[in-house]
């Protein structure tokens, strides 16, 4: 028995199931879509409730992919995995505990001069409050107020920054001595991690890619984060040479300042030229003696951004500048300033795995710069069509 079905019903069927496989298409998609977003903003909320130890921890791995060069050179000399581990992060500890102790009395010398400098700064923008509307009442109020009440009023404040700094100084040990030990713990067991991590997959081509991101996150991570820790070190160094050149006080503390800022992309050197802009008009008798500071700070952060750094971590990088921005900030508002830090590296691990995962590719290539994977993902587009 034969049933002959009209090839118009047929086809109108056939039109009917692809509207209802697209239609369910757009529904996983949208679904997909609101997931990641909600996926997202949990981790956000994550982030910011569990900031008190995520925060360390990052600083921990990321001075731990620093520190690896360092204890890799030592273990190549013959030191075991562990102590090599140990005095390369005691040295380093104590080479900062030092600088910080030696550099103790010209901060407290500069804080010193805060109610001078908060006088001068009243006294040179007098003139100008006068002269807008907007500040009359304020300035009238400057003007009845006596320099002793400001210096007391400032010196108080000065109190208020010693009284906040004592009572978190116990919080910021505990911190300090939780990033030692497990940086030490990170060095010392990164290759049996390492190793773990790759036969944690159960394919052979899944081990394979996750020997591919171990490799490549080492290599990429740990040669930014040295190499630019070695240009911040040159930084500090030209920074307070310049200084002392110019004859501007307190260089050395300058010269540190900036170099440890320059971590932080962006932000970092923005702060401390504007710190140093205050400075020098507070400070200064003239126009040229008040840019001063300012103007060497612009010029060796416009070289070092535009030649030193490209110059030696084009290869390293590949990251585009407003992902960077973005994670800069993201970080400053959830775990604080110091964090920030990690903005970078954080940003090149995940980078390098999206490069590797397939369903995450795409997110990789839009990471990456304009003129480096885009444009090979461009390239490769053009080929295969």
């Amino acid at each position: 028995m034969n049933i002959n079905i009209p090839e118009r019903i047929i086809a109108r069927k056939a039109v009917s199931i692809g509207a209802s496989i697209a239609h369910v298409r757009r529904d996983l998609r949208a679904v997909r879509i609101a997931a990641t977003v909600l996926v997202v903003i949990a981790g956000l909320a994550l982030a910011a409730a569990a900031a008190d130890l995520l925060a360390p921890t990052a600083i921990a791995i990321t001075l731990a992919l620093v520190l690896a060069p360092v204890a890799r050179g030592l273990e190549r000399l013959g030191f075991p995995a562990g102590l090599a581990s140990v005095v390369t992060v005691l040295s380093t500890v104590t080479a900062i505990s030092g600088s910080a102790a030696a550099l103790a009395p010209e901060a407290a010398n500069l804080l010193g001069q805060a109610p001078s400098i908060a006088q001068s700064i009243e006294r040179k923008l007098r003139p100008i409050t006068r002269q807008i509307a907007a500040f009359e009442r304020a300035s009238s109020q400057i003007a009845r107020s006596s320099p002793l009440a400001a210096a007391r009023s400032v010196t108080v404040a000065g109190d208020g920054l010693f009284m906040s700094v004592a009572r978190r100084a116990p919080g910021v040990l505990e911190k300090g001595v939780y990033v030692t030990v497990l940086t030490i713990f990170l060095l010392a067991c990164r290759r049996r991690y390492t190793d773990q991590l790759i036969l944690f997959p159960k394919t052979y081509s899944n081990r394979l890619r996750m020997a591919r991101i171990c490799r490549d996150v080492q290599h990429k991570v740990s040669s930014y984060l040295f190499v630019l820790t070695a240009i911040n070190l040159g930084l500090a160094l030209v920074t307070a040479l310049c200084f002392s050149a110019a004859g501007i006080g307190d260089p050395l503390l300058w010269g540190i300042a900036f170099g440890i800022m320059n971590f932080i992309p962006f932000i970092g050197p923005t702060i401390v030229i504007l710190a140093a802009s205050v400075f020098g008009f507070a400070t200064a008798d003239s126009i040229t003696h008040a840019l001063a500071p300012p103007l060497i700070l612009l010029a060796l952060n416009t070289v070092e951004s535009n030649l030193v750094q490209p110059w030696l971590l084009s290869r390293r990088i590949v990251i585009s500048p407003v992902a960077i921005f973005l994670t800069v900030v993201t970080l400053v508002w959830i775990w604080g300033p110091l964090a920030a830090i990690t903005a970078v590296p954080l940003l090149i691990f995940f980078h390098t795995v999206a490069l590797q995962v397939p369903s995450l590719q795409r997110v990789g290539f839009f990471l990456g710069t304009e003129n480096g994977q885009a444009s090979k993902r461009v390239t490769s587009l053009a080929v295969n069509t």
